[in-house]
């Protein structure tokens, strides 16, 4: 009876154990038949989820399978991503690009507007509508910033690529038409009072 009544206690142990062990297992599963039926990304999608991003490589029962863009794979359970808040970069036909450019408060609004919308419009894959825009968003501390919006499509154009043609294109326009985009700067207020060394030798001396 002692014998039995140990055995009864380690297998009652044994399955409380493989019980605990398979709860995340079996919830990887449930969250992988959810993610195949509902379909919130497929493969090639860049999604975003925690602070984390990647494009689908593959999707599987258990796990998600991603290439990060510095071609690492990550594999990721699939009930972190059902359980998260999870951003499709590429789901809808259109997605919009922003730059803010910022511009010194003595220099043209209209004529950086102008600037950005023209070089917009210029990117190989940005869409003629919506049409590029460029609104003032903020009135920082040493640069009127306007947003520049352009759209692409981002199953036929790279968002990182065409936001790098973007802010190349808009510095390279602002240089020549000698519109400045100033640095963050502080400027201190008050007196300095300098003491020479022989100052303080004939204090010393006193």
């Amino acid at each position: 009876g002692v014998v039995l009544a140990a055995f009864a206690t380690l297998a009652g142990a044994l399955a409380l154990a493989v019980g605990f062990a398979a709860q995340d297992l079996i919830a990887n599963f449930v969250a992988g038949v959810f993610i195949i039926q509902d379909k919130p990304f497929t493969t090639g999608d860049w999604i975003e989820w925690n602070g984390n991003s990647g494009v689908v490589r593959e999707v599987q029962l258990r796990v998600t399978k991603l290439d990060t863009f510095d071609n690492q794979l990550v594999t990721v359970p699939n009930s972190d991503l059902a359980n998260a808040a999870l951003i499709n970069n590429e789901a809808n036909d259109e997605r919009r690009v922003s730059v803010g450019f910022g511009i010194g408060y003595e220099d043209d609004i209209k004529q950086a507007r102008a600037a950005i919308i023209d070089e917009g419009s210029r990117i190989e894959g940005v869409l003629d509508a919506p049409e590029p825009t460029a609104p003032v968003t903020e009135l920082g501390d040493s640069a009127v910033v306007l947003s520049g919006r352009i759209w692409i499509h981002p199953e036929e154009s790279s968002y990182g690529a065409v936001r790098a043609r973007f802010v190349e294109a808009v510095k390279e326009r602002f240089d020549a038409e000698g519109l400045d985009m100033p640095y963050p700067n502080t400027e201190l207020s008050g007196d300095i009072e300098v003491t020479t060394a022989s100052t303080i030798k004939t204090t010393a001396d006193d």
